[in-house]
């Protein structure tokens, strides 16, 4: 029978490793994690027993599951001038893994064209970016900006809403007869 090795321990003791190949079963719990010790990078390597012959090996990216913090939005001053490009950006920081941010007008459930930069990192900001081009209507719409990841409930997602605040510039036409003085 092959020989478990496991380089990884939790903090109670040995990982539990649970061996049955005839079910095809190869698990390995590692109890009270942490991120930053067991996010990463794992090797599961069989050896034959007595030589110590790699009988299989392979290697398995784990993501330790951490909530985002709840979202924010700049610029805090949310005044746009008509027919000028204006930019809402809504962050989170944190979360593993990277949260999934997404821009809603309210009253649509139809989510609205973004550019994220992803964090990469349990401590470092993830932002959605909007860019709208507002006209006079759109003073006084509202925004929602949704944060969510895989450590959380499907019922729990994180959420914010701002007031757009459109300044209307209004040009007066005149125009001069020929006849006048």
């Amino acid at each position: 029978m092959p020989e478990i090795q496991s380089n990884s321990t939790s903090e109670r003791g040995r990982p539990i490793i649970d061996f049955r190949p005839e079910q095809g079963i190869y698990d390995l719990t590692i109890m009270n994690t942490s991120y930053s010790r067991d996010n990463g990078r794992f090797e599961c390597r069989v050896k034959a027993s007595g030589t110590g012959a790699d009988v299989h090996q392979e290697y398995y990216n784990l993501t330790v599951l951490t909530p985002p913090q709840p979202p924010f939005v700049e610029p805090v001053e949310l005044r746009a001038t008509e027919d000028e490009k204006f930019e809402l950006t809504c962050s989170s920081i944190g979360g593993s893994p990277d949260p999934s941010i997404t821009w809603y007008r309210v009253g649509s459930e139809k989510p609205l064209k973004s550019t994220i930069a992803k964090g990469g990192s349990k401590d470092l900001r993830t932002s959605s970016t909007l860019s709208i081009v507002p006209r006079r209507e759109d003073d006084g719409a509202k925004f929602r900006c949704v944060v969510w990841n895989r450590a959380m409930s499907e019922k729990d997602k994180l959420e914010t809403t701002v007031t757009l605040s459109v300044n209307c510039e209004y040009h007066a036409r005149t125009s001069r007869s020929k006849f006048a003085p």
